[in-house]
């Protein structure tokens, strides 16, 4: 590691040179890693392979039964593991093509990230040229140590700004910012966990060994881990050590070391089998208890909250925490005017852990939960097998505040500039009913609102314009279908052409669907049964909005050759990506399978197909070459 004084002196000593010859300026510089401003909206990226969130635990027990679910599922693997230190920062994918760094994207929602490529490029750690001439992409974690961010902090002090709470919401900002010349002064770190290749090693392990060697930082890890005790032990050795890095840590990250085994134990829908997060105990910290307060969300559950006396904890200054319920106030005998502890679940939502009994206050008085809405008045009452209390009123103010801020939110619609506040001035105005109103808001009469002025309404009437445009899955979600998240909207939005032929489909052909289960398959059926549901989406249709699902258009793809058969994928294709593959079989009626068995139809074989292959042969299973398979698709190789 070069100290930054001695590569300052040779950055400053290289731009001179480039000066006096320009001839010898070359792309890859390290000059070029400080930009000039970027576009003011960052560019869209589709991932090539989905970055899926990781299953997390803070269970010793639960990491074991995770080992042994691992083991039952590949019972005939001999399996190990790696663990990776979980540094708490921002999940980023890095394409390389030629040996040169071509693409840099956020993790985004999973399967769409930002292009921030001229802010990758001022990370130092992040070479800008490999000895590796096929293409390949890394990921990794983008973060921020706490030296840099403690110099960024006094740095603000000194400019008379507010200090930044914790390094990784700073990186979330800094991965953000327009001008990659702040950027590079921001210092940000990386360090890569997983490699995507043609020319993989065949194990997690070799592929770290393989990053390192291209020049990569990489995540600490383990050596290979073969059995609980092992994982147990670097769990413990780590718990202690990581408050001696200069970078966060939450976690270890535990990953099935052999990629063929990865593969074969495939994901959920919202995860990968393959690898889960041990996650650290929270730290801790003791306030008081002012007031506990109720707020109303979208489906109508009342969530109590506590209003705490300011404390700083694990980087942030927490002023509010979640009772969840009104059971769990019970349960833990919170009162107002108790000292209770905190802790951040996940790290990230802070929740009250226990009441402090020896400081108790006299006098105090059992919490007693309201008996109505504490937006519209209205009875409380609880669903079947649910604690949470509910505000059965359709039209609470409440809930219909939380409904729009769910549907304009980024992960939904996308509504850029119709933040709450607007949203509750025109709640107040009595302008909207419900989210179809949006779309009949008119340029005219957000201008007239106060503080808001001519440009400002255009820009909304415009994002409002541009967000009919926004994929099935959105819309899906956003319409806040109780159970339903944005996997299991992507789920639904796959399977059909058009949201209204959700008007029809039964409670079994939901729950048929991979990915969804029984109680999902229920609530999405009495969402769509109900009129007022499927009015609400016809008048957001005739504003426009009807984005079309996987399958719109597809009808002539669909093939009595591939109708109800299911493939496997093994090996290397050429022709075509894993993901590009696996539509056109699902286009066309059948069904991908991450496992040979003995109900596997066809096995699509690549090169260096593995174990599959072999496993197809003892089930005699047919295998298709990349040729074979091109001609049932009544396609020529591409």
């Amino acid at each position: 590691m070069v100290p930054d004084a001695e590569y300052d002196a040779l950055y400053r000593e290289l731009a001179g040179l480039e000066k006096e010859h320009p001839e010898f300026d070359a792309a890859d510089s390290p000059t070029k890693r400080i930009g000039s401003d970027l576009t003011k909206e960052f560019a869209k990226v589709r991932h090539g392979v989905p970055m899926m969130s990781i299953e997390n635990t803070y269970s010793a027990g639960e990491l074991r039964e995770w080992v042994e679910r691992c083991r039952k599922l590949l019972p005939d693997g001999e399996l190990s593991f790696v663990g990776e230190l979980k540094v708490d920062g921002i999940a980023s994918s890095l394409r390389y093509e030629n040996g040169r760094l071509v693409q840099g994207v956020t993790r985004g929602d999973g399967v769409v990230g930002d292009d921030v490529t001229q802010n990758v490029r001022t990370i130092r750690g992040i070479p800008l040229t490999v000895d590796e001439t096929a293409p390949f992409e890394v990921r990794g974690e983008v973060f921020m140590t706490f030296t840099n961010f403690r110099r960024l902090n006094d740095q603000l002090s000194e400019n008379g700004r507010p200090p930044m709470q914790n390094p990784r919401n700073t990186t979330a900002g800094t991965l953000k910012l327009l001008d990659s010349s702040e950027v590079s002064r921001r210092a940000l770190s990386f360090c890569a966990y997983y490699l995507l290749s043609e020319h993989e090693s065949g194990t997690q392990a070799g592929n770290l060994v393989k990053l390192s060697r291209l020049g990569f930082p990489v995540v600490v890890h383990s050596s290979e881990l073969h059995t609980e005790d092992d994982i147990r032990e670097f769990c413990e050795a780590w718990d202690k050590k990581r408050t001696e890095l200069d970078f966060p840590v939450d976690g270890i990250v535990f990953k099935v070391n052999d990629l063929g085994e990865q593969r074969a134990l495939g994901a959920t829908a919202k995860a990968p089998r393959w690898v889960i997060a041990y996650k650290y105990q929270p730290q801790t910290a003791i306030t008081r208890v002012a007031e506990i307060e109720a707020g109303v969300g979208r489906t109508g559950v009342v969530t109590p909250v506590a209003n705490l006396e300011p404390v700083f904890l694990a980087g942030t200054t927490i002023r509010h925490a979640t009772l969840h319920n009104y059971d769990e106030i019970d349960r833990l005998g919170v009162r107002v005017g108790d000292y209770v502890e905190i802790e951040k679940g996940g790290e990230i939502i802070p929740k009250v852990v226990r009441v402090v009994m020896e400081k108790r206050p006299p006098g105090s008085v059992a919490f007693i939960p309201p008996a109505g809405c504490p937006s519209c008045g209205a009875p409380l009452g609880r669903l079947q097998d649910e604690v949470a209390l509910r505000c059965v009123n359709g039209s609470c103010p409440a809930q219909l505040f939380a409904s729009l801020n769910h549907f304009v939110s980024r992960g939904c619609m996308n509504i850029q500039g119709m933040g709450s506040a607007l949203l509750s001035r025109l709640l107040s105005a009595g302008r909207l009913h419900d989210v179809a109103d949006l779309y009949s808001l008119t340029e005219k009469e957000l201008a007239a609102l106060e503080r808001m002025g001519g440009k400002s309404a255009g820009n909304i009437i415009a994002a409002l314009e541009a967000s009919k445009a926004a994929p099935l899955d959105r819309l899906i979600h956003g319409l806040g279908i109780r159970m339903i998240g944005a996997q299991a909207a992507k789920i639904l939005a796959n399977r059909i052409g058009d949201i209204t032929d959700l008007y029809s489909m039964t409670e079994e052909q939901f729950a048929a669907i991979e990915g969804l289960g029984p109680v999902m398959a229920q609530s999405i059926r009495i969402y769509f049964e109900r009129a007022e549901n499927r009015a609400l989406i016809e008048r957001l249709r005739g504003y426009g909005i009807a984005p079309q699902g996987f399958t719109a258009g597809k009808e002539s793809d669909f093939s009595p050759l591939f109708k109800g058969k299911t493939f496997v994928l093994t090996g290397s294709l050429g022709a075509w990506t894993r993901e590009e593959a696996a539509s056109k079989i699902e286009r066309r009626g059948g069904r991908v399978s991450a496992s040979v068995s003995r109900k596997t139809d066809y096995v699509v074989a690549g090169a260096d197909p593995g174990s599959k292959m072999a496993k197809a042969l003892s089930f005699k299973v047919a295998i298709l070459d990349e040729a074979a398979f091109a001609a049932m698709l009544g396609k020529s190789m591409p």
